[in-house]
């Protein structure tokens, strides 16, 4: 049997595209249903979130300007 699936974010409307399951960009490694419009608005949304929120410290970065630092370690 075929499972029919419905995109994640079809109450936002305007599905396109087939639906099939998606990778999680959160790392959940959860992934979900979507259609390949709603996949690329997620995959835009995270290039927006990856750009305000980058792995490795800015250039310009100073870690005594205010006390902060860019690692995990509290």
């Amino acid at each position: 049997m075929d499972e029919i699936l419905e995109c994640l974010d079809a109450y936002q409307g305007q599905c396109s595209g087939d639906i099939e399951y998606r990778y999680a960009l959160s790392g959940t490694g959860i992934s979900y249903p979507r259609c390949d419009k709603h996949w690329d608005d997620r995959c835009e949304r995270q290039d927006e979130i990856n750009r305000r929120y980058p792995y490795n410290a800015p250039s310009d970065f100073d870690p005594m300007y205010a006390g902060e630092h860019w690692d995990e370690d509290y």
